[in-house]
């Protein structure tokens, strides 16, 4: 390789080009333009990729960052895993923010609650704490718990509420949730409805079949 730089203390560059590894025994496998300045931090290829955070990794892939203490993200393009203990395996332009957080897959999403997941999809947002989006596009889980298996524009913002799937439902209240359908909403706790259009279960343990 040419124009590699191993700075760091027991730190090691195999191969490849203008590739840095300024942390303590951090190492670079290979690639280009990738950057290994956290504290045993790796790259194992790819281009422009970055481990800053202290034992964080990046396997491959294309302009990715781990940050996070412990963070990892396996390969794709534009990723970011920020939390520590956080993980993105692919896909582009996710990002784990939260403690042990972590984005399997899709485009743009985020997993930003402690412990949460987005498994997929586009435009994906778990915010709460351990929430869940398990694919689909623009779904959001945002309280402790909550979660949204697919569809699009779905939204589980009570505690653990859920949405299994169709487009434009909400499952705001606690324990509620939506089976699919088209703008149903189920805002009391322990509400649920089954599917259909524009249906509304407001009451607590109220359902709409």
């Amino acid at each position: 390789g040419y124009g590699n730089e191993a700075t760091g203390s027991y730190s090691s560059v195999s191969g490849g080009n203008s590739n840095e590894a300024t942390g303590n025994t951090s190492s670079v496998s290979g690639g280009r333009n990738n950057v290994a300045s956290g504290s045993e931090s790796s790259v194992s290829g790819g281009v422009g990729n970055k481990a800053s955070g202290s034992y964080s990794s990046v396997t491959g892939g294309w302009n990715n960052v781990a940050s996070g203490s412990e963070s990892s993200v396996s390969g794709g393009v534009g990723n970011k895993a920020s939390g520590p203990y956080s993980s993105v395996t692919g896909g582009h332009g996710n990002d784990a923010t939260g403690p042990w957080s972590s984005v399997s897959g899709g485009r743009n999403n985020e997993a930003s609650g402690i412990l949460s997941s987005v498994s997929g999809g586009t435009g994906n947002t778990a915010s709460g704490r351990a929430s869940s989006v398990s694919g689909g596009n623009q779904n959001k889980a945002l309280d402790e718990s909550s979660s949204v298996s697919g569809g699009s524009l779905n939204l589980a913002s009570g505690i653990l509420s859920s949405v299994s799937g169709g487009t434009g439902n909400t499952a705001s209240g606690g324990t509620s949730s939506v089976t699919g359908g088209y703008g149903n909403e189920a805002t009391g706790s322990y509400s649920s409805v089954s599917g259909g259009n524009s249906n509304e279960a407001t009451g607590n343990t109220s359902s709409v079949s």
